[in-house]
Formats: structure tokens, sequence, C-alpha cells
């Protein structure tokens, strides 16, 4: 069976994406920072461990790091990347290098069939929000333009915004320049939830879960709307990518993955309803803002995507176990 190289593995998605390549057939290829990190994925996914190899890479902006960890891949899945909150004083440089150095290493690679990079809905949107019923497709005309020499000076969700930004127009313009020999594939997310593979204590919850577990328990939504998406359908998109037929790739191939759009009420009704018991704080807003066009994910990668209620629920429900 194909070899899958995997970066960012120790994440929420990325040990989301390794459970199902695992799951496919296929082995994987483990890019950890530190090697306690491999021992840990280890016991994840003990069932696997004859389909487990690792490559412990501390840097992996480093020009040339991926080339050793390459040899023999057939395909590359590059989760990887700086988050917002993270205490880095620069998200979009390592955003970029970090992907950049995976796919000048893929290049020299001649077994490699396919890279596909986790990117994010905010790499195609400006900073400043499309306006309320506009629909957000893969190839939107949108001015990108910021200031890619100061990004400190923005918010850390700006910055992590443009970070994405800034990393997917360097994969662009890395497959324009270089035409490699490989398909790349991009996946763009918004806002993942669901049950966490990694997380193993209350205190641990972070990222997405924690931004919607604690807007339930605020007064102040994180947005004008519930946008967001599963873990296991970001996690299905990536293997399906692998799967498509080769051929059939012009370039860079961008899906938008996401569930329907729902208001803060509907989600205040369900946690209610549901959860009796959960004493939340979340008004009961009826506002939405932009949509997105899912339209190629459901037809070329056949996803199917789970709605508002089992997202929360399979968040929620890991939540009230690790809190006993």
């Amino acid at each position: 069976m194909s070899l899958v190289l995997i970066t960012g593995a120790t994440g929420f998605i990325g040990s989301q994406v390794v459970l199902q390549t695992l799951e496919a057939g296929y082995s994987v290829h483990l890019v950890v920072r530190r090697p306690e990190q491999a021992d840990k994925l280890r016991r994840i996914f003990s069932k696997f461990d004859e389909k487990l190899s690792f490559a412990v890479l501390p840097d992996i902006t480093a020009p040339g790091g991926f080339d050793k960890a390459l040899q023999g891949v057939d395909y590359v899945i590059h989760v990887a990347s700086p988050i917002a909150g993270s205490g880095e004083s620069d998200l979009l440089t390592p955003a970029v290098k970090g992907t950049v150095s995976v796919l000048e290493s893929a290049v020299k690679v001649p077994s490699i069939r396919k890279v596909v990079i986790t990117a994010s809905i905010l790499s195609i949107i400006p900073l400043t929000p499309p306006a309320d019923g506009t629909l957000v497709k893969e190839d939107n005309d949108f001015d990108f333009t910021f200031d890619a020499e100061s990004p400190t000076a923005l918010s850390p969700i700006g910055q992590y915004h443009a970070s994405k930004i800034a990393a997917h127009k360097a994969v662009i313009d890395f497959v324009a320049t270089n035409k490699p020999s490989f398909d790349v594939v991009t996946i763009h997310p918004v806002l993942v939830f669901g049950r966490s593979l990694i997380q193993e204590t209350a205190e641990g919850l972070s990222g997405s879960n924690g931004l919607l577990f604690q807007t339930l328990m605020s007064e102040t939504p994180f947005g004008k709307q519930f946008f967001g998406v599963h873990v296991s359908d970001v996690a299905s998109a990536h293997v399906s990518a692998l799967a498509r037929s080769c051929t059939s790739i012009k370039g860079v191939q961008p899906y938008l993955i996401s569930s329907k759009a729902r208001t803060w009420r509907e989600v205040h009704d369900y946690v209610r309803s549901r959860y009796p018991g959960l004493a939340i704080k979340l008004p009961p807003l009826d506002t939405l803002g932009y949509d997105v066009d899912t339209t190629r994910a459901h037809r070329e990668l056949g996803i199917e995507f789970r709605g508002m209620e089992v997202q929360i629920a399979d968040l929620l429900d890991q939540q009230l176990e690790l809190r006993g």
C-alpha cells in the first residue's frame, strides 16, 4: 500500500487525518518535532503500529528539512501550521516557510504523486470579511492586499488570517513557477469542531473547540453566525483528495469544506434542549453573514457534511466526560 507523509499529526485536525488515512489502508510516515510526540501518537494509534513510522524534524521551516523524510513517499498531507494565540510573535513567516519547505523537498522526489495541504476559508477571503449574503466560492475575485512587511501590527486573529492568505499564495506561486510533476490540492475548512483524539484532560481544551465552548458560556459569540464543519469531514476531504485521479487536476485545486451556516438562536435552542443542565449564556441571535459554496467538495470528494447538532454534541459530550 502507498506511503503517506503527514505533518501536524499531534494537532486536532492532523490526528483525525492520520486516523482516516490509516483506516483507508495507507501506511503513514509522521513528521514530529520532538521524540516524545511520537510516543503519544504510537499510543493513540497502537492498533495500526505496523503501518506507523516517524521522522523527527525540530524545524519544519528549514530549507531541505523534508528531503530525507520524503524518500520513498507516494503522497504528502501537510497539516502543520502555527495557530492564533500560540504566543508566536510572527505567524506569517513560519506558515509560509513551512509550506514552501515541504514543496521544495517534494519536487526532488519522483515517487510523489500528490500533495494535499490544509489551508482555511481564511486563505481565500480578505482580512475585511465579505458582506452579509456574499456567496464565498473557491475562485472569488477578492482584494487580498495587506501589509506583509508588518504582520505583527495585526491582532492575533488578523495575523493568523494573514498567514493563511500568504501561505496559500505561496503555494499558487510555487506551482506556477516550478510546475511540479505531482498535483497539489488545498483543503479550506471553516471553523472545525468535534471530538478530539488528542485531548486527554479538561484543561487541554483549546483551538476552535475551545473557542466554541467559551462562546456557549459567554454573552458575546465569536461571529455573526455559527459556521462550522465536523473534524471527521475535514479528515475525509483530505483522504478523498488522495484517491482522486491525478490527471484531472490543473495547477492548484482548492476545496471549501463547511456545513450549513446556522444562527446562534438555533445553537442556543439545541444546546438548551439536549443539555438542560448546562448553564450556557449564549444569546439567541438571528443574524447571518456570508455563505459558503461547497458544491465542488460534494461533487468531487463525495463529502456529506455533518450538521451543527453533531458537531456540538461530539464536542460537549467529550468535555462533559472529561469534567466528570
